[in-house]
């Protein structure tokens, strides 16, 4: 990165699934719209729209991003001597660190100047971020614990029984328990791709026919299975 502390605001129309790698900053991000996952170790969480997730540097994790969302990000580069927090989870943003990456989204590319006001607020975002603590025992903040164990099971491509568990996901997640559910089949299908299966072999492998297998690619990947190892 070029400067010590970088804003970004990413749109991802279509999956993302990002490798299990080790963050080379330390990063917040912040989801405006729909939903991301983020893989810690065994543990998998739910990053609803809304809520922020912190992710230190040199941290082993893996990004799923569901087509559709939308993430405010900021990343602190190693170089940065502010003490900042050295575990992964999530936190409570403040109403002016909202506020700051509101305004930090709204400034026009050519006003992005780092010795101008758009540096003096991402400092300040840098200030605000170097108070936060996190939580990464909850799989997902707006569920109780109750709720949490079946989405956990969702996350791991297994059905959600409990009614109640799967009404407050649907209403919670800015998603619902069929689309995470084919979503996450897509992801399986591209880990496949990437480790050199032909759309046969992945739908063999997921157990699905091909053809439905193709009619859920495009709209989810943007793009058909034959290219997903392209």
């Amino acid at each position: 990165m070029k400067q010590a502390i970088e804003f970004s605001h990413q749109q991802h129309p279509f999956l993302t699934v990002g490798p299990r790698r080790k963050s080379m900053t330390s990063y917040m991000m912040f989801v405006t719209q729909g939903t991301a996952l983020i893989r810690l170790g065994k543990n998998e969480h739910l990053i609803p729209e809304g809520h922020g997730f912190w992710v230190p540097f040199d941290c082993l994790h893996a990004l799923t991003v569901l087509p559709g969302s939308k993430i405010a990000r900021i990343d602190i580069s190693a170089r940065v001597t502010t003490p900042l927090c050295t575990e992964a989870g999530f936190f409570t943003t403040s109403e002016l660190l909202k506020a700051v990456i509101g305004v930090l989204d709204g400034t026009p590319e050519s006003e992005q100047e780092w010795d101008g006001a758009f540096g003096r607020l991402l400092a300040v975002a840098k200030d605000q971020l170097a108070k936060i603590k996190v939580d990464s025992k909850s799989i997902c903040p707006n569920l109780s614990k109750h709720y949490q164990s079946s989405l956990q099971l969702a996350l791991q491509g297994k059905k959600v029984t409990d009614n109640a568990a799967a009404k407050a996901i649907n209403a919670n997640l800015h998603t619902n328990l069929a689309e995470l559910e084919m979503t996450l089949l897509m992801r399986e299908a591209v880990k496949l791709a990437r480790s050199g299966r032909k759309p046969e072999m992945i739908a063999n492998e997921l157990k699905l026919n091909i053809n439905v297998l193709e009619a859920m690619a495009q709209p989810i990947l943007g793009k058909p299975l034959s290219q997903l190892n392209g």
